[in-house]
């Protein structure tokens, strides 16, 4: 009879690096989701899942969302560069099985989501699509966008989908830093722009244009503070058009973006 080799011990320096590499696959994700993915790929247990994930946040090399993000964990420059150190001590073995599960879970969430994308008008020189990302009874992310080129209409109908929770990372990115302008930088916008749904549910509305795409923006956040200083941060027509750039990206797929 054979002799079975005692499993391998796995230290808590390697349960971090993997969740480090397992939220940085998978892109954005909550920590729920998070211990799903852990827990069926074998990766560790609940008690080494929790423990590691809090000693990262603490270390500031993951973070935990706000607002609308919630609980999504994100990483942060410093986890990337622990990872881009360390991420070579992970067996082959353990990030072949993470990379290779990681697109099925993530069409999981999206459909969890309720993500959509569709044309509105679909003729010559005329491209207007309305994408969005449903969490609940209201949309999280509605775009509105406009284009001449056809091309990039037909690849962001087809690519929107496995990349709409990165698109939505990079704007709650934008909100969460637009809360930290000083007050007497953020001259409030007029009241059609700001819609109220409830005390903890803000529409904000803004319309932004860079070299292929325009685009009007909804995004669902938590005060109405957060709505006024996400439009005034998008007041600047010089980054106004980068965001709008960045929206053309990421929408279609074109190229995966930092979102720090």
């Amino acid at each position: 009879m054979p002799i079975k080799s005692p499993p391998r011990k796995v230290s808590e320096t390697e349960n971090m690096l993997r969740l480090l590499q397992c939220v940085d696959t998978l892109d954005t994700v909550t920590s729920t989701q998070l211990w799903t993915f852990v827990a069926e790929q074998e990766l560790m247990d609940y008690v080494s899942m929790r423990l590691c994930l809090h000693k990262l946040i603490a270390a500031g090399e993951m973070e935990l969302g706000r607002g609308a993000l919630g609980e999504q964990l994100l990483m942060t420059d410093r986890g990337r560069e622990a990872l881009s150190l360390f991420g070579s001590r992970l067996p082959g073995d353990v990030r072949r099985r993470i990379a290779g599960a990681a697109p099925e879970f993530r069409e999981r969430v999206l459909r969890n989501q309720q993500v959509r994308a569709a044309y509105e008008i679909a003729r010559p020189n005329d491209y207007r699509l309305n994408l969005s990302v449903y969490e609940g009874d209201l949309p999280t992310v509605r775009l509105r966008m406009e284009t001449h080129n056809r091309s990039l209409a037909a690849r962001t109908i087809r690519r929107f989908t496995p990349h709409a929770s990165q698109m939505t990372t990079y704007l709650y990115g934008l909100a969460e830093r637009a809360l930290s302008l000083p007050a007497a930088e953020s001259a409030a916008p007029p009241p059609d722009v700001v819609t109220e749904h409830s005390s903890t549910e803000y529409t904000a509305k803004v319309e932004v244009t860079g070299r292929k795409a325009r685009f009007e923006v909804e995004l669902l956040l938590p005060t109405r503070e957060a709505a006024e200083k996400f439009i005034a941060s998008l007041a600047d027509p010089e980054e106004a058009q980068n965001v709008a750039n960045r929206l053309t990206d990421l929408v279609s797929g074109a190229r995966r973006i930092a979102m720090r």
